[in-house]
């Protein structure tokens, strides 16, 4: 088809644009794209490859007429195989996006390599705005201001918690698909003012600060003196006797030195340091002298 001096009045003319539409729209349908290859042929045996390449010749030398610009680029025409070229490797990017949750590809996967160069045209201004556009709406940390590896690993413990893992379940030695990722964490949150501005609200919008460090050891209610005298209690009445100085007794998975809390009250006591109270709620648990070694309980049930 000559579409250098076409008649758009020519029926030929007008048939052969409706059979290339109707055939780029069939493909774009089944592929996602227009980037068809130069000799293709679709399965009703027209020739595509060639109808796409005429497009593109006819609209280089300014012959096209606007009306099928237009139709064209509604069906996602690529008028430059460059541009096709850049295309097909931001699908790659979304493919890893989608399967990694970020763009902190290793520079020796073609993917990375390719993200690579982006970034580094862009931070020499040498990424067309259209380009850098398209990469910010796919990522919008996709240049990778902290490093590729904080993102990586960043992106690991954010999947981790958005698929619904508890934070609290997370201790030092906590590892994500080999990545100690509980060492990466306990640094994070260790150094909070050496981080960027830009990692802190990354870390916050996880709810990990250091106001909220899931490694931080839990700060345990201290136990009262009342307390304690009911787990003597518990002693003398599993035990049937007075504790040793060095025994315990495990409650709720913790283990309580009663023994050595006891010999303290003695010497609390003997020393005045004991109020009234205290001394009455031992007493009530011995016969005679509680402050003796061989203190006898008062009851046994």
């Amino acid at each position: 088809m000559d579409l250098i001096s076409f008649d758009p009045r020519d029926p030929a003319v007008s048939r052969s644009r409706r059979l290339g539409l109707a055939a780029a729209r069939s493909y774009r349908d089944q592929y996602g794209h227009l980037d068809v290859p130069a000799d293709y042929t679709d399965p009703t045996g027209y020739r595509l490859g060639t109808f796409i390449t005429t497009m593109r010749d006819a609209a280089k030398a300014g012959r096209l007429e606007a009306d099928w610009i237009a139709e064209l680029d509604a069906l996602g025409m690529i008028w430059d195989k460059h541009d096709a070229a850049w295309l097909a490797r931001l699908a790659a990017a979304t493919d890893y996006l989608r399967m990694h949750a970020h763009l902190a590809a290793p520079a020796t996967t073609p993917v990375g390599a390719w993200l690579a160069e982006q970034r580094h045209l862009a931070t020499r201004h040498e990424l067309h705005p259209a380009r850098a556009d398209a990469l910010t709406a796919l990522a919008a940390d996709w240049r990778l201001p902290h490093g590729a590896d904080w993102h990586r690993k960043y992106h690991l413990l954010r999947a981790h918690l958005v698929s619904g893992a508890d934070p609290a379940t997370l201790t030092r030695d906590t590892q994500l698909g080999g990545v100690k990722i509980g060492s990466w964490l306990a640094r994070q949150l260790t150094t909070w003012s050496a981080l960027a501005d830009g990692q802190q609200q990354l870390m916050t919008a996880l709810g990990l600060t250091p106001e909220n460090n899931p490694l931080a050891p839990a700060r345990r209610a201290r136990r009262t003196f009342e307390q304690t005298v009911q787990l003597l209690e518990l002693f003398l009445h599993r035990e049937g006797r007075i504790p040793a100085a060095r025994e315990t007794i495990r409650v709720d998975g913790e283990s309580v030195r009663i023994g050595a809390w006891l010999a303290k009250a003695r010497t609390k006591h003997r020393t005045g340091g004991l109020s009234d109270e205290h001394v009455s709620l031992v007493a009530a648990l011995f016969e005679g002298d509680w402050t003796a070694e061989d203190a006898v309980p008062a009851v046994l049930e």
